[in-house]
């Protein structure tokens, strides 16, 4: 029998299929491309966005340790280039904050996977226009997060005490950089109860802050994280007894009670702990602050003090202050029991509960004082 060749019609239908075949080939590659622009871009974008203001996820003992061009300048830059190369002599540059990925491109940090220059004009906002889909990203709620943040604290002796008549006596420093590459201070005096504020004026970063007493000569000091958008609380405890003998108002020491935090609830959403007043007088407590560290973030409900609701909603975070509907007090000697109820992961309604086991705390009270514990 004799073998049929191919006819016309076979052959056309062959070529049009091996087209169709590589018209979904290319379409595929085209997409396999574009996805992996994008994902390089956006990665490549939070880069400049940590370059600024710093890398979150580095954290030493609980505290932040990178802020960026913003910790160290004090102010935003005016374009992308600051990120490599000193903008004017700044003393307090110590970048760069990003890198080139081929040293052959010195443009390579500025251009997105498309090679579009990135759009930065020294907001809280990089733009790619990518492929004709703009990727943007803001990286803090505005730029006054990132520049001018609040310290507020309490000075006391080694005993404890406030500074009382000596205060005027006292002056508390901060220094921090000025925004145009030197370093700059502000200095304010505590007010009899030893409670002192620098507010609204603060960059993010980590910055030195030191009390001094001018009488006795006697100094604290101490590095504090001011992160964005924050309150930043602190003590500072002068190493000599100064203020006991001269007037100094007698005040109390709170102490956690070792051991005494829990966990309860469904979910462990609620978390409890004593504090103990070893002081020689009664202790009058306005306000208080919870601070902690949770991924993500948590925001508790209900404060329970000694038994009794003094605060129910709206939901508050860490380094929020609590204002007391009115004064609380411990006497001398006197244990009582704190609760804080309800941690969700969100700062408005709903969301969900967030277990609060394994959590290092600090309460910080009006009284100066100070507790530290983790929950079991």
């Amino acid at each position: 029998m004799r073998n049929r060749g191919y006819t016309l019609i076979e052959m056309i239908l062959v070529v049009v299929i091996i087209g169709i075949l590589a018209s979904v080939a290319i379409q595929s590659l085209s997409k396999t491309e574009d996805s992996r622009r994008l994902d390089e871009t956006m990665a490549e974008i939070e880069d400049i966005a940590r370059a600024i203001a710093g890398d979150e996820r580095l954290i030493s003992d609980g505290v932040r340790t990178d802020f960026g061009y913003v910790g160290d300048i004090g102010s935003l830059p005016s374009n992308l280039d600051g990120l490599v190369a000193n903008p004017g002599g700044y003393a307090t540059w110590k970048g760069p904050y990003i890198r080139n990925k081929f040293n052959e491109n010195s443009e390579d940090y500025r251009r997105d996977a498309w090679d579009n220059l990135y759009t930065y004009a020294g907001g809280i906002v990089v733009v790619s226009n990518a492929d004709g889909n703009p990727i943007t990203k803001q990286f803090a709620a505005s730029a006054g997060d990132l520049t001018s943040n609040t310290i507020k604290g309490v000075v006391r002796d080694k005993a404890g005490l406030p500074p009382s008549d000596s205060a005027s006596h006292v002056n508390v420093t901060v220094y921090y950089p000025d925004g145009s590459g030197s370093m700059t201070s502000s200095t304010t005096s505590p007010v009899r109860s030893g409670e002192f504020s620098f507010d609204n004026q603060i960059p993010i970063g980590i910055h030195f802050i030191r009390a001094v007493d001018l009488n006795a000569g006697d100094t604290a000091s101490k590095y504090l994280a001011v992160n964005p958008g924050s309150i930043t609380l602190t003590e500072l405890r002068m190493p000599s007894e100064l203020w006991g003998s001269s007037g100094g108002e007698t005040g109390g020491l709170l102490e956690y009670v070792s051991g005494s935090a829990r966990v309860y609830g469904p979910g462990n959403r609620n978390i409890r702990f004593e504090i103990f007043n070893s002081g020689s007088d009664t202790v009058t407590v306005n306000f208080a602050v919870l601070i902690y560290n949770v991924i993500p973030d948590a925001y508790y409900q209900k404060l329970i003090w000694s038994g009794i609701v003094i605060y129910n909603n709206p939901r508050l975070g860490s380094g929020d202050i609590l204002n007391f509907p009115t004064p609380e007090t411990i006497g001398q000697s006197e244990t009582l029991t704190i609760e804080y109820e309800s941690f969700w992961d969100s700062p408005a309604t709903g969301g969900s509960f967030v277990n609060m086991s394994g959590i290092d705390f600090q309460a910080v009270f009006s009284s100066g004082d100070t507790v530290s514990f983790a929950t079991p």
